[in-house]
């Protein structure tokens, strides 16, 4: 401090009061400690990073989608846009983004929030007794798991195959089989339209194979309160 004073008294006219003592001031402020030193770090640095790593922005709208694709190598806004004939403005208006927004493999790009379906006036008069339902899940499903079978179907549809729920109708028939989830497998195990899991045994052995692809589990219809 002796010497900064001596320099400024050696300097012609007037010193600059503001010029000696607002420099001082905001490296004391600063490097008090190295512990505050580090903090002050940190946050540059965190700063940083958070401008310069792409932000991708959450869809608004995925409680509502009910038609996805999971992004592959080489994919990119256009192309998904092509290849499933949705308009583009469309696309990104229903996953809250702009051509800039970052997309990666294994992200989950809703295609759709339009119901999945509505069944059929043909459907609806197609009546089964509960206890015709009940056989066909009793034929279909193993004796070990059938009754697990039924209880599901019970709490998913009240044994009525001709019911569809969830949001926008995604969920169809017995086992509410979550269509454009699990589309891609149905369709190559022969279902090739969400109408046909209005059918009691088709839905029933969707049901089935859908437990079998969990590695013999029931996740699929996983509550809080039950988890066999």
């Amino acid at each position: 401090m002796a010497e900064w004073g001596a320099l400024l008294r050696r300097c012609p006219g007037s010193p600059d009061r503001g010029f000696k003592s607002l420099p001082l001031r905001h490296v004391m402020r600063y490097w008090r400690s190295p512990a505050q030193s580090f903090m002050l770090a940190t946050v540059v640095v965190a700063a940083l990073l958070f401008t310069l790593i792409p932000f991708k922005v959450p869809s608004a709208t995925a409680a509502s989608c009910t038609t996805y694709h999971i992004v592959k190598r080489n994919d990119s806004w256009s192309r998904i846009a092509a290849r499933f004939k949705v308009k583009m403005s469309t696309l990104l208006e229903i996953n809250s983004a702009s051509t800039t927004t970052a997309i990666y493999v294994g992200d989950q790009i809703c295609l759709s929030t339009q119901s999945v379906m509505t069944p059929s006036a043909e459907a609806l008069k197609t009546t089964f007794k509960r206890r015709e339902v009940t056989a066909i899940i009793r034929e279909v499903w193993p004796d070990e798991l059938e009754e697990n079978a039924l209880y599901v179907a019970r709490r998913e549809s009240n044994l009525k195959p001709a019911v569809v729920g969830g949001r926008n109708g995604c969920c169809i028939g017995l086992f509410q089989i979550y269509w454009s989830v699990h589309r891609a497998w149905l369709q190559n195990s022969g279902i090739g339209d969400p109408s046909e899991l209005l059918d009691p045994r088709v839905n029933a052995e969707a049901a089935l194979a859908l437990y079998r692809r969990n590695g013999n589990s029931w996740r699929p219809w996983w509550t809080s309160s039950w988890r066999p």
